[in-house]
């Protein structure tokens, strides 16, 4: 008995090492990689891979517990990989890992026909996790069920793997290995909770400090870092830079007519509109003033982001914004700058070329789209 709750204080170890590596991993990402968590693709590709981590992780120890090394040691932790899954992540994660389990199973295993039946009780697990992780429960209430729905798996693993016969006196064994089961997991799980609440308030401080709260864009602290990034990256390399300045036309007149609500609520939908929009890679849209945008784009030519500018003004002149005058129609004015490697010598310059088009074009008249001309300036 020692020895099997010796193996199962170090497995627990290593599980609680794996989510603390899972989450310090996740938590770089979000840091370096920011716009991979709001692609739905990157997303897919990132739960994925965590399922196949702990699938891995599974047959670890699948490993240890082959006979003549670690008897007893890993069937605990085969099934609190499923639970972290379905609970923290998704079915999909989970069926990955379970795939990966099924297969160090079947070829690693000497048994045949026992493992078998262990794959075939995983699999009835594996649904328990899934049905009870969509119900409307605590996390505390949906560990209890599930391990619950693990009860008859334990009693067929116990009794075959370590010989705990089906009789009245060998109960107080069964009722002690039951509760360092349920306490072990009791124990992965609230890491685990504690790790994935930990980076989501981490993530949600770190976008609190760079985006608008109001529209969701960057605001204009971040936008500046950005944007003096790209302008320093596009020198080196000598790239293409572009800087599209918007305002939303009239914007005072919104605010004086029907209130400051209205105003945000137009300021609100013009920016989902933005975030809708299918822009280039690397692209930065930014909440800079009142009324006052700017879109960030790299690597494309000034024909093509003046493209992208008019496709904007257009869009805008067809939504229906909350605004309680008949025929009321929202425009916006436009103004672009392009760097092409050499003709400003500053990020301040392009933007004051950027804010100097958007001056022309409202001074043209407004609801128009106007593109500085290339020239060099220090």
């Amino acid at each position: 008995m020692l020895n099997i709750l010796e193996s199962l204080w170090s497995s627990m170890a290593l599980f609680l090492s794996a989510l603390f590596f899972h989450g310090m991993a996740l938590r770089s990402l979000r840091d370096k990689k920011p716009a991979w968590f709001q692609s739905k693709f990157a997303n897919e590709i990132i739960n994925y891979s965590l399922g196949i981590y702990y699938g891995f992780l599974g047959i670890y120890f699948i490993i240890r517990g082959l006979p003549g090394t670690d008897s007893g040691i890993y069937t605990d932790m085969l099934l609190n990989i499923l639970i972290i899954l379905h609970i923290f992540s998704s079915a999909g994660p989970a069926t990955v890992a379970l795939l990966l389990i099924i297969t160090g199973k079947l070829f690693l295993g000497n048994a045949l026909f026992a493992n078998l039946l262990y794959v075939f009780l995983i699999i009835g697990f594996y649904f328990v996790c899934m049905e009870v992780a969509k119900l409307r429960l605590s996390t505390v209430q949906k560990v209890i069920l599930i391990k619950l729905g693990a009860i008859p798996l334990m009693l067929l693993y116990l009794h075959q793997k370590i010989h705990i016969a089906y009789t009245v006196e060998s109960l107080p064994v069964w009722i002690f290995y039951f509760f360092i089961s349920f306490f072990i997991t009791f124990i992965i799980v609230s890491a685990a909770y504690y790790i994935d609440t930990s980076n989501k308030l981490i993530y949600e401080l770190q976008q609190s400090t760079i985006l608008d709260p109001l529209t969701g864009l960057s605001n204009f602290r971040h936008f500046e870092q950005m944007f003096d990034s790209a302008f320093q990256y596009a020198a080196m390399k000598k790239a293409n830079l572009n800087l599209i300045i918007i305002d939303i036309d009239y914007f005072k007149r919104v605010n004086d007519t029907y209130g400051h609500l209205v105003g945000n609520s137009v300021l609100s939908t013009f920016s989902q509109m933005l975030l809708k929009i299918s822009f280039p890679p690397n692209t930065v849209i930014a909440r800079i003033g009142g009324e006052e945008f700017a879109i960030i784009l790299p690597n494309i030519s000034a024909s093509e982001t003046e493209h992208l500018a008019e496709k904007i003004r257009k869009k805008v002149e067809k939504i229906e914004f909350p605004i309680v005058a008949t025929g009321s129609v929202i425009t916006i004015s436009a103004g672009i700058a392009n760097y092409n490697g050499s003709n400003y010598l500053t990020p301040e310059a392009l933007l004051q070329a950027a804010d100097q088009a958007l001056y022309n074009a409202k001074r043209n008249g407004r609801n128009q789209v106007h593109i500085r001309e290339t020239e060099t300036v220090l």
